[in-house]
């Protein structure tokens, strides 16, 4: 995980809470995840956030992967917000954006090859939260 990659996540995302600027939108889970919730917490002014996924498949790392894009209204493509793994039941994620985001819009999560890749043919989407 990059630089900005919050070392608790749990607390990181209790703080961001409480600030006023934070984005809080609820994951809609889809075809592929159904049953899962939960949420994402994004700070425009800090560009730090963390996601929280309830009930979400865990996944074979030599399998596949998930990974996070951030639908912004001011790039042609969505973000790269890092690639995870799920090994359990409730999970903590650490946003990676690898773009300044600037006016997201979506954020979705994919189910990726290992690794993850460099754009998504968004035909496995898992999850979206929408702004």
């Amino acid at each position: 995980m990059g630089a900005k990659s919050p070392a608790d996540p749990a607390r990181v995302r209790a703080e961001l809470l409480a600030r006023a600027d934070t984005l809080h939108p609820a994951w809609a889970a889809q075809e592929l995840a159904k049953g899962a919730s939960g949420d994402v917490v994004w700070s425009q002014a800090l560009q730090l956030g963390v996601m929280r996924f309830e009930g979400l498949a865990p996944n074979d790392p030599k399998q596949s992967q998930y990974q996070l894009w951030i639908f912004d209204e001011t790039q042609e493509h969505p973000i790269d917000g890092g690639v995870f793994d799920v090994a359990g039941a409730d999970v903590l994620v650490p946003i990676d954006a690898k773009l300044r985001v600037q006016k997201p819009k979506l954020f979705a999560i994919t189910v990726e090859k290992p690794g993850g890749v460099v754009v998504s043919d968004q035909k496995r989407i898992a999850l979206v939260a929408s702004l």
